[in-house]
């Protein structure tokens, strides 16, 4: 009996992630993302416009076409990060397969189906909480919590004839997480009395070693940044992943325990944070302002503009995007002007490829020269290091280590660890989008 596993996203690149596993030729999809960095490096771009083979020739989404012809039962999300549930809109159509997903991940992706203008989706949303399982045919699909940098992440064990694998491609080991509870060692453990015969292992940030610091490490720096940041007498600007729940919470609370007012300002903070609040996952004060329509945004900037210094504006913007509200307001393209006096805080790393870090580097250009005072990285990754990777796979302990979610050059000092740990050669496969590898049978 074979185990097959065909990656058709994430492998070589960050984004785009999905990958397809079979079981005695029924298979199961995890993942749908999208690449945000080719989406936003083509010109005007609206996905929710956009046809498929348009942008799988710019790189958006994954090509699917080696798993179209096969009998697909399920699709599993891991987590609502686009990179991961983006291209569920153009790619989700082709399956006669239900998607499962936690509730807040199955909250996002309904976002991404009313934004979809050319297909219709009408794949059955099925929630799933953190550590159920669920049945699919002869095979079961084990959502495990882990915790990342939004809300009901998890790794998810497919288990079929001929054994199981376990996908976990976005995971940290975190112990004060300050939002949901913490990656679930015992569920790992589990699987591993069961022996699994793979794992495909996240290499996104291996470059650090780790241990990968803590939420409440973070509060504690954005806690003396903002401190600062409000003596100064200006506007206090923060910005951060829009579905980093846990991390916005605290920039509120630390707001208000500053003396200041926060407003949120942004599209998709006003989608996530609307999200995690109709779910009961944040308990955000009935106070708070969360705007998103630009013609409220627009308000409000100029009514708080004359008083700036009773606020803390969290904005979207984080990676330069050109459409944000911080870019938008270095531009002069919205009615809030930066002062000498004002304080811009990036509570998030630039995501490592060429795009990301040019916009970045100019939005701060732009903000400096207008007088703002800039404070980078006030940030812990919600990806693990290589010291957390390591004792990740020692908890689960598979028969095959596959390096996933990465670059080429992250990929193989996943499989150096794993060389390492004992590891031989030829159970650290390093596969590349679109080549099935067979596992036994």
């Amino acid at each position: 009996m074979s185990i097959k596993i065909l990656p058709l996203g994430g492998l070589g690149e960050v984004g785009k992630n999905m990958t397809a596993v079979g079981f005695d030729g029924t298979y199961v999809i995890v993942d749908m993302g999208i690449k945000l960095e080719s989406i936003l490096g083509f010109d005007d771009a609206n996905i929710g416009e956009m046809g498929k083979s348009e942008l799988i020739n710019i790189d958006g989404i994954p090509d699917d076409t080696p798993i179209r012809r096969k009998k697909v039962a399920a699709i599993l999300l891991t987590h609502g990060h686009l990179d991961h549930i983006g291209a569920v809109g153009k790619l989700a159509h082709g399956y006669n397969a239900p998607i499962y997903g936690t509730p807040f991940t199955v909250e996002l992706v309904k976002d991404v189906i009313r934004e979809e203008n050319v297909f219709r989706v009408t794949n059955e949303l099925r929630c799933v909480n953190p550590g159920e399982t669920v049945e699919i045919g002869n095979l079961s699909a084990e959502f495990i919590q882990v915790t990342h940098s939004i809300p009901q992440t998890c790794a998810v064990a497919i288990r079929g004839p001929g054994g199981s694998v376990l996908c976990a491609s976005d995971f940290k080991l975190d112990d004060k997480p300050l939002l949901g509870p913490t990656t679930d060692i015992q569920s790992l453990k589990r699987l591993a009395n069961d022996g699994p015969v793979a794992a495909l292992v996240g290499a996104v940030r291996l470059e650090e070693e780790g241990p990968t610091p803590s939420e409440s490490k973070a509060r504690l720096m954005l806690r003396e940044v903002m401190d600062s940041a409000a003596s100064g007498g200006g506007a206090v600007l923060v910005t951060t992943f829009s579905s980093h729940i846990a991390r916005l919470r605290s920039v509120v609370e630390l707001s208000y325990e500053l003396g200041r007012i926060p407003i949120l300002l942004g599209r998709s903070l006003e989608r996530y944070c609307l999200s995690a609040m109709k779910l009961g996952l944040v308990d955000f004060p009935e106070e708070l302002g969360i705007y998103g329509r630009p013609n409220l945004v627009r308000r409000v900037l100029r009514e708080v503009r004359g008083t700036r210094e009773d606020y803390v504006l969290v904005v979207t913007g984080h990676q330069g995007e050109p459409n944000s509200v911080l870019t938008r307001i270095a531009d002069g393209k919205l009615p809030f002007k930066i002062k000498k006096k004002d304080e811009v805080i990036f509570s998030a790393s630039v995501i490592p490829n060429p795009l990301n870090i040019s916009n970045r580097e100019l939005l701060e250009t732009k903000l400096h020269i207008q007088g703002a005072r800039i404070h980078r990285d006030v940030h812990v990754s919600g990806h693990a290091g290589r010291k957390d990777t390591r004792k990740f796979i020692e908890l689960v302990n598979p028969e095959y280590l596959i390096p996933c979610h990465g670059t080429y050059d992250k990929l193989e000092i996943l499989a150096n660890m794993g060389r390492e740990m004992g590891y031989p050669k030829d159970r650290i496969p390093i596969l590349q989008n679109g080549r099935m590898l067979v596992l036994g049978g």
